[in-house]
């Protein structure tokens, strides 16, 4: 990339705190335009709309004050016969209807005073200049409707649009198709409003999905000038569905072939304790399973451990004596595994760069004659997911598709999976994702370390509302409870133990610590806010009265133009103050949008979650599958304190979380397949939990190491959907989410419950980071729907009057809050429905887009509660990037504490 005055790519950004902002920084930037937005608005019915909401509103305002000014007038004036006439005129002004004859004219004029008289002429000449636009507004709207169709057409023709398309939504697709290929052949209405929310999500957003978002990694330079954005070549990264190949892998280690070639191992989460051996059993559900350490198991676990890598076969002859032969040992062999105490691992890691590959060498030695045919099935279908396509090639993408979806159905039967038709699962198959092979992005450190030293205060001030923390401190006094103070035991237990608080709920023997830690891993992260200040425990009480008084210490007076500022300074005084156990995140990783103030910019704050290489390390994967430039070593790599950060190993059949290794450690995880050296693992076995009197918290510790363990999801995929026990050690002990984009920290009392009336929350700044963006919370019934029989244009300009009476911005994100949010009954899945419910994620709504604003009133059909409007802070193409097309872009930046 030219124009750098020097990278500085290998240090990051050093902080003046000491933190540092790693390298590299992401970009994720969206597939269209942000011009795409803009030349699909109704400018001039949308002008209208805008004018006739505003004369309507001044006329019943005037109107009202003129009804004022004329009762006085009737009420001085002596008998005449006149006076109804002006009773008819003031009821006129009032109801903003055009007087009559008799109700106006020179001789009724003559009785009031010149002043009134003027105002009611101008009144008078407002209402004709709306019958004016009132008359001709619906034959401009048509006409508009009618152009934008046709520029919709153009925006969706866009080649790396319509290979998202065809993932996402494969019918659509088809009905685009035939579009292009034929103007008459114009989808129906309800299409083209799908098709233009597609474009809005390409154009608006940076989710990334297929070619809607392309992603890459970028650099830090010396320099102050604005982000060099560069043509970086893009790339189409397939891979297959995660699901689908643990699937396959699960049907083919069965064979009798490839069973015998797979290693036995020793579960990792093996714990020995009195007599007893403990470990965590089959997922899904991962029961923790106690059997007796019998001199049998025993042996058979120190041949396993201790001598070279074996298969189950090998095994059954070291352990046969003269006694007893392999074939008798086998079936105690076989309930081992059943059991999960053995577990056979197949040569295919889960991190694997090219698990097709692996795979199909595994069936290609091991599976003999009966599986040569799915040897030649698979190779196929590696052949299709590592075809490079270019992204412009819509037609060869969607026959390689076609091609990808016949070589899954093929081996679908052949293995027997349990699946619905290929047919209709095709989003199930694969996913891709695109990627700048080249950094696409030069970001200036002198431009940025502004914001950044900034966003640095808002890392340490988030410490007191991570949403795991209330969880944590009722787990170390449940712990002291149960265990007793500074004792120590294996991670397996404390699951146990927690287990059954969870299902003892209220029963004989719970406590009040012990129900804490039960709701808190179960209830809605949502409601930690109004469970603190009634929580029996003392600590979670001050959390919550410190929470509280960390958002007033934020939350200041709103000023002249709406939005409330609070000096960096403030948050980073108030995080010095906090007691010990309250710790900023050691890493945070930070989505950003940059927000134009100047030769120094401002960053919104969208989300905030787990460093240490979440995110980083998937684009990374994603790069170099690309076979794009990626930088040497790990996404993460460091200690704090004594302290050792391991991520979680496997993907648990997501490949959201396949990615690059992060840190120098991993969590051994059972029925995971790693390919790291084994002084780099840490068997979830080796694990114990330690009670630390001195701050009431319970830690994690390598009995090996003999240092203290922080376990990491470092995936993209969402933190609830992990197995139990990874989800219960994350929660616990790790780093989690600290700012989602449906809670926000600054909510409290109120703000966490549905509300009754539209309420405003305004913008809040924190020095040069936007911590939140203006809101406006509105229960769904209150939001203008279209009556029966409403015409286009009245509904129009009804819906734009209520904008402005709210001062709601005609371009912004809409998002609806379900049940789900609120839900805080054990029993109920609300809250687990919601997570995976797309109704709650935003959608771009520009109201002068017609196709939009019928999606809309679709999203309206079939409500939850409460439906918030969120302010577009940057508004699409609001960017001082040096780049000849302006695009929507978001950067992951991840701010570290090194120790």
């Amino acid at each position: 990339m030219g124009g750098s005055v020097g990278s500085i790519a290998d240090e990051g950004v050093l902080l003046s705190s000491g933190a540092r902002v790693e390298s590299p920084p992401i970009l994720r930037r969206a597939g269209l335009p942000a011009a795409a937005l803009g030349r699909l608005r109704l400018s001039e019915s949308f002008r209208r709309a805008e004018e006739q909401a505003r004369l309507r509103r001044w006329l019943t305002l005037e109107g009202h004050a003129l009804s004022d000014a004329l009762f006085a007038e009737i009420g001085a004036l002596g008998q005449t016969a006149l006076k109804p006439r002006l009773v008819g005129l003031r009821r006129a002004v009032f109801q903003s209807r055009r007087p009559r004859e008799e109700e106006w004219n020179g001789a009724v004029a003559e009785l009031l005073p010149a002043d009134l008289v003027e105002r009611i002429a101008v009144w008078r000449s407002k209402l004709d200049a709306l019958d004016r636009i009132v008359a001709e507004l619906p034959a401009v709207l048509a006409a508009e409707i009618t152009d934008r169709e046709r520029v919709l057409r153009e925006v969706a023709a866009d080649p790396g649009f319509r290979r998202a398309l065809s993932q996402a939504s494969p019918a659509l697709h088809v009905e685009l198709g035939k579009w292009l290929a034929d103007p008459a052949r114009r989808p129906r209405a309800q299409s083209l409003a799908r098709l233009a929310k597609y474009v809005a999500r390409a154009a608006a957003k940076t989710s990334p999905y297929s070619t809607f978002t392309i992603s890459g990694l970028g650099v830090w330079v010396d320099g102050s000038a604005p982000e060099m954005l560069a043509r970086a070549p893009v790339s189409g990264v397939l891979e297959l569905d995660g699901f689908l190949l643990q699937s396959v892998i699960r049907v083919l280690r069965e064979s009798p072939g490839l069973k015998a070639s797979m290693r036995v191992r020793v579960n990792p989460s093996v714990t020995r304790m009195a007599g007893k051996i403990t470990f965590s059993g089959l997922p899904p559900r991962e029961p923790i399973v106690t059997m007796p350490d019998t001199p049998a198991i025993r042996a058979c676990l120190r041949i396993v451990e201790e001598g070279p890598p074996d298969t189950l076969p090998g095994l059954c002859g070291r352990l046969a004596s003269g006694a007893r032969t392999p074939r008798e040992v086998r079936p105690f062999l076989d309930a081992l595994v059943r059991a999960g105490l053995l577990i056979l691992e197949p040569p295919v890691t889960d991190q694997a760069l090219d698990p097709l590959s692996d795979l199909i060498a595994w069936v290609a030695a091991h599976g003999g004659e009966d599986l040569v045919d799915v040897a030649v099935l698979l190779d196929r279908l590696r052949t299709e997911v590592g075809l490079p396509v270019p992204v412009e090639d819509v037609d060869g993408h969607c026959a390689r598709q076609d091609r990808l979806r016949d070589a899954v159905a093929d081996l679908v039967n052949r293995l027997g999976l349990p699946f619905q038709p290929v047919a209709e699962m095709s989003k199930a198959v694969y996913h891709e994702n695109a990627v700048f092979r080249d950094p696409p992005v030069e970001c200036a450190s002198g431009r940025w370390r502004p914001a950044l030293e900034d966003l640095d205060a808002v890392r340490r001030w988030l410490g007191v509302f991570d949403p795991a923390l209330p969880l944590r401190l009722a787990l170390g006094v449940y712990f002291r409870e149960r265990f007793g103070p500074g004792a120590q035991v294996p991670v397996l237990e404390l699951c146990r133990a927690v287990h059954e608080e969870i299902a003892r709920e209220d029963g004989p023997g719970a406590t009040a610590a012990g129900q804490e830690v039960a709701r808190f891993l179960r209830a809605s992260p949502l409601a930690n806010g109004t469970a603190l200040a009634a929580s029996a425990l003392g600590r979670l009480r001050q959390l919550g009265r410190m929470q509280e008084e960390a958002r007033a210490g934020v939350l200041g007076p709103v000023q002249a133009d709406g939005v409330i500022r609070t000096p960096a300074e403030t948050l980073r005084a108030m995080a010095a103050g906090w007691p010990e156990w309250v710790t900023p995140a050691d890493s945070l990783g930070c989505y950003v949008q940059v927000v134009e103030r100047g030769a120094q910019p401002a960053l919104a704050l969208n989300v905030a979650h787990s460093g240490f290489g979440r995110g980083r390390s998937r684009t990374t994967r994603l790069t170099a599958l690309a076979g794009g430039t990626v930088p040497p070593g790990r996404a993460w790599s460091g200690a704090s304190e004594g302290t050792i950060f391991a991520e979680l190993s496997g993907t648990f059949s997501s490949a959201l979380n396949a990615r690059t290794a992060s840190t120098d450690y991993e969590i051994d995880y059972p029925f995971t397949v790693t390919g790291r050296p084994a002084a780099e693992r840490l068997p979830l076995g080796d694990l114990v939990a330690v009670h630390d009197p001195r701050t009431d918290l319970v830690n994690i510790v390598s009995t090996r190491l003999r240092r203290r363990v922080v376990p990491l999801h470092l995936g993209m995929m969402a933190d609830v959907l992990l197995p139990p026990i990874a989800q219960f050690l994350s929660w616990s002990f790790g780093v989690t989410y600290y700012l989602h984009p449906s809670f926000s920290p600054l909510a409290g009392g109120a703000d966490l419950a549905p509300p009754d009336q539209l309420g405003t929350q305004p913008r809040v700044e924190t020095g040069r980071v936007v911590l939140r963006r203006a809101r406006w919370r509105v229960p769904t019934g209150q939001v203008p729907t279209r009556r029966k029989a409403e015409a286009d244009a009245d509904y129009l300009v009804r819906l734009v009057g209520w904008l402005q009476s709210h001062g709601i911005p005609d371009r912004c994100y809409v998002r609806m809050w379900t049940d789900g949010l609120w839900g805080n009954d054990p029993a109920d899945d609300k809250w687990g429905r919601w997570v995976l419910d797309k109704s709650r994620k935003p959608v771009y709504i520009d109201f002068a887009n017609w196709h939009l604003l019928a999606v809309f009133e679709r999203m309206l059909r079939a409500p939850g509660p409460v439906m918030v409007f969120e302010e577009a802070l940057p508004a699409p193409g609001d960017t001082a990037a040096l780049t000849d097309e302006p695009a929507v872009a978001e950067y992951l930046v991840e701010i570290s504490d090194r120790g």
